[in-house]
């Protein structure tokens, strides 16, 4: 069994979601319709064939609609001869299949590792951006066609990005964020307890310059970045963070939400933000910890190489 670090972007508007289990005859699988699915596929057509159906671990989960733009995991593979495949090849050869079959993923990065690295456990932050725009006129409906199921198109009369800026101190340091995360089960007060690195708004563009209808909007980033982030947290933030600046919530809203966190707190009248408009834009990892766990190519013994033949 080899392990391989992979980076990859995908769209995810046609998936639903990073990971979810289905049952078939009795066994755990993964849903094809799935990110991990889709990858694991991909990488069950390498040859030499694999002995073992591919292992994708994700180091994070997204949810159907989500975006990402430098994902990581590792993958566990597995063949007859137990050698480390060629790197670049894989990566030709995986992008190859993903393009035949028509998946929005791509593969940007195959590094051979030990058994010890693991993508999610030694992750050191995660960054998400959330992206949306504001028509300049209220009555502009007409979306330019490339933010389509890209971009959250906030629909309203009056908006405040001011105010938004300055509401993210509000959420900087060690809180619990019961309020801002999905109901579940669990009971242990600490599991909510998150620090937030960094959360501030930022001036963004739009995809197509060239639209004559992009001047019509104003476009902004939400930048939020943690070593780790409950179910919902990023879109519960952003969703309160956008009824703020238009008016349907006030900053003593939020700040009764992080003082009292209970689920029971989130208001109604805040919509969760779309999932669409949100993207993993990185996972970070410390440089020296991945390099003490990269398996060099000079290491490799010779009977263990392996090149991956391009069809």
């Amino acid at each position: 069994m080899n392990r391989y670090f992979i980076r990859f972007s995908y769209l995810g508007t046609q998936y639903s979601g990073m990971q979810k289990n289905v049952m078939r005859n009795n066994f755990m699988l993964q849903d094809p319709d799935t990110i991990q699915g889709a990858l694991e596929c991909a990488f069950s057509t390498l040859l030499p064939k694999c002995a073992s159906w591919p292992k994708v671990t994700p180091s994070s989960r997204t949810d159907s609609g989500v975006h990402a733009l430098y994902a990581s995991a590792h993958v566990d593979l597995e063949n007859k001869y137990d050698c480390i495949r060629n790197s670049n090849e894989v990566l030709m050869f995986v992008n190859r299949y993903l393009s035949k079959c028509d998946h929005d993923i791509r593969l940007l990065e195959v590094i051979p590792v030990t058994q010890k690295f693991h993508a999610r456990y030694f992750a050191k932050s995660r960054t998400y951006i959330y992206r949306f725009m504001v028509a300049k006129d209220s009555n502009e409906q007409r979306i330019p066609i490339a933010e389509r199921n890209r971009t959250h198109f906030l629909r309203t009369e009056y908006f405040d990005i001011e105010k938004i800026k300055c509401a993210t101190s509000l959420f900087m340091g060690t809180k619990d964020f019961t309020t801002f995360c999905a109901q579940t089960k669990l009971k242990d007060r600490k599991i909510y307890v998150r620090s937030l690195q960094k959360l501030c708004v930022e001036d963004s563009q739009p995809f197509m310059l060239v639209d004559p209808l992009a001047q019509h909007f104003n476009y902004w980033n939400i930048i939020c970045s943690s070593r780790s982030f409950l179910y919902n947290q990023v879109r519960r933030i952003v969703g309160s963070l956008l009824c703020l600046g238009m008016g349907v919530i006030t900053e003593k809203d939020i700040t009764t939400m992080l003082q009292v966190p209970t689920h029971k707190n989130w208001p109604g009248q805040i919509k969760l933000a779309p999932p669409h408009g949100l993207y993993l834009a990185n996972v970070e990892y410390c440089q020296e910890e991945l390099n003490e766990h990269t398996i060099k190519h000079e290491e490799i013994p010779l009977e263990s190489k392996v090149v991956v033949p391009v069809m």
